[in-house]
C-alpha cells in the first residue's frame, strides 16, 4: 500500500516536464543509484542483471532530462577507466514535514538524499489554518537558504503521529493535536500549502528516513521503534515500507496491555516532574535532557518490561535483522535501552532463535521529517516493483 497522495490538485501542481517522472525501468537503476551511491554502467549492469546496452538505453534518457550526472572517468590501474552515473541532486527536491503535538520540523531534502534545509520550531497553534501558515513561514525560509526553485520541488511529505482509522489520509492522533483528528489532511494540507502533498503516519515515515540515510544503507530488513510522545514505529522489508492493508504496519503500544507502561518520552516527562523537575512540554525537555538524572533510571526500570515484550514480539513475528531505536530518543537514552532489551527467547536443543541487533538510530536530525521528504521523490522517481526485476530493453 502506497502513501495516500492529495488530489485533484490545479493543473498548475502537475505540470509535467519530463524530469519529473521515471518509467518503471529508470527507476530500478535510479532506486540503485539512491542506494548504493555512485557506479558506473558496468555496476548497473552486474546488479541489475542487464545487457549493457540495455543500461545505456536507460541511463541515456535520464542524463539527456538531467536526472543524472555522468562525471569524468577517473583511471584506476590498468584498463579503461569507468564514468560514474549519479543522481543529480539539483534536478528535482521535496520538503518533509513531522508535525508532533508540540512541535514542527522540515528538512529540504533533494533527488541525490541530501539535505539542504533544517527547520524545527515549537509548534505554535495546533489548529490546521494556523499551523500551515507557520509551516509554509518555514517552507519560505528554507527554500531562500537552499537557494532553491520552488518549480522543482516535486511535493511535500508530511508525516503525522496517529494511526489511519481506514478512511483515506483521515488519522486519529493523540488529543493534543485533536483538529488534526479524522479530517482529510491530504486535500486540507495540499489546498493550504498549495503543493502535493503526501500523508503518513511518523513512525511510518521515521522508519522510511532510517532506511534512505541510516541504518538501511547496509540492513534491508529492520524494525523501528519511534518514540515520542507516543510509542510507535515501522517496519521495513527487503527495503521497501510494509505499511500493512490500512497503513498501520508498526503500531507497537497496541501490543502492550493495557495495564503496562507506554515506553514514550511523555511518560519520561512526567517521571521528571515527580523527581522534581517540571518541564512544560517535550520540546523543553529533550532540549535540557540530562541523560545521568536519576529519573532516567526510573523510567527505565518502569519500562524495559514493555520494551522486551515488543522487542521479542517484533522478533518473532518479523524477524529483522535490525531493531532501530530512534523518533525523539536522545541517542544516549537509545545506547542505554539498547544495551538493557533482553529478547524472550527459550533454548532448544543448545539453540536460540538468532535475534535481532538492537541498535541506535544513526540518523542524526528529526528521521520522520527525513523520510516524509522521501515520500514525493519515492513516488516521483525511485518506487519500483522489486518481485518483477528490471525488464530487458
Amino acid at each position: 500500500m502506497s502513501a495516500i497522495t492529495a488530489g485533484p490538485f490545479p493543473s498548475r501542481f502537475l505540470r509535467d516536464d519530463g524530469r519529473r517522472t521515471a518509467t518503471a525501468n529508470e527507476r530500478v537503476v535510479m532506486d540503485l543509484l539512491s542506494r548504493i551511491g555512485p557506479a558506473s554502467r558496468a555496476d548497473l549492469a552486474r546488479l541489475t542483471g542487464l545487457a549493457p546496452h540495455s543500461i545505456t538505453r536507460l541511463v541515456e534518457p535520464l542524463i539527456a532530462r538531467d536526472l543524472l550526472t555522468e562525471a569524468q572517468p577517473v583511471a584506476a590501474g590498468r584498463g579503461k577507466p569507468a564514468a560514474k552515473l549519479a543522481l543529480n541532486g539539483s534536478a528535482a527536491f521535496a520538503i518533509g514535514l513531522s508535525v508532533m503535538t508540540d512541535a514542527v520540523s522540515l528538512v529540504l531534502l533533494d533527488l541525490a538524499g541530501h539535505i539542504h534545509a533544517v527547520r524545527s520550531e515549537p509548534l505554535a497553534d495546533i489548529a490546521i489554518a494556523a499551523a500551515c501558515r507557520q509551516i509554509d513561514r518555514m517552507i519560505a525560509d528554507a527554500l531562500a537558504q537552499a537557494g532553491r526553485d520552488r518549480a522543482r520541488l516535486v511535493g511535500i511529505g508530511v508525516g503525522v503521529t496517529g494511526y489511519f482509522i481506514g478512511d483515506g489520509a483521515r488519522l486519529n492522533p493523540p488529543r493534543l493535536l485533536d483538529p488534526w483528528a479524522l479530517v482529510p489532511l491530504d486535500t486540507i494540507l495540499a489546498e493550504a500549502l498549495e503543493a502535493k502533498v503526501w500523508i503518513d503516519n511518523d513512525g511510518n515515515v521515521a522508519a522510511i528516513g532510517e532506511g534512505m540515510l541510516g541504518h538501511g544503507r547496509t540492513v534491508r530488513d529492520f524494525a523501528y521503534l519511534y518514540f515520542s510522545a507516543g510509542f510507535g514505529g515501522g517496519v521495513m522489508s527487503q527495503g521497501a515500507p510494509l505499511r500493512g492493508h490500512r497503513g498501520n504496519a508498526g503500531e507497537f503500544a497496541s501490543i502492550l496491555p493495557l495495564d503496562w507502561p507506554q515506553p514514550n518520552l511523555e511518560v519520561l516527562r512526567l517521571v521528571f516532574r515527580d523527581h522534581g523537575v517540571d518541564y512544560p512540554d517535550l520540546h523543553a525537555m529533550l532540549s535540557a535532557f540530562d541523560a545521568d538524572h536519576p529519573a532516567v533510571e526510573t523510567w527505565l526500570e518502569r519500562c524495559l518490561p514493555s520494551l522486551n515484550l515488543v522487542a521479542s514480539a517484533i522478533s518473532a513475528t518479523v524477524d529483522p535483522a535490525m531493531i532501530v531505536l530512534g523518533g525523539r530518543l536522545p541517542p544516549a537514552l537509545a545506547a542505554r535501552i539498547a544495551e538493557r532489551i533482553r529478547f524472550i527467547n527459550p533454548e532448544r536443543r543448545g539453540f536460540h532463535r538468532p535475534a535481532p541487533i538492537v541498535a541506535p538510530s544513526s540518523i542524526t536530525g528529526d528521521a520522520a521529517a527525513i523520510g516524509a521528504a522521501t515520500l514525493p521523490l519515492r513516488a516521483a522517481f525511485l518506487d519500483a516493483d522489486e518481485s518483477a526485476g528490471p525488464v530487458a530493453e
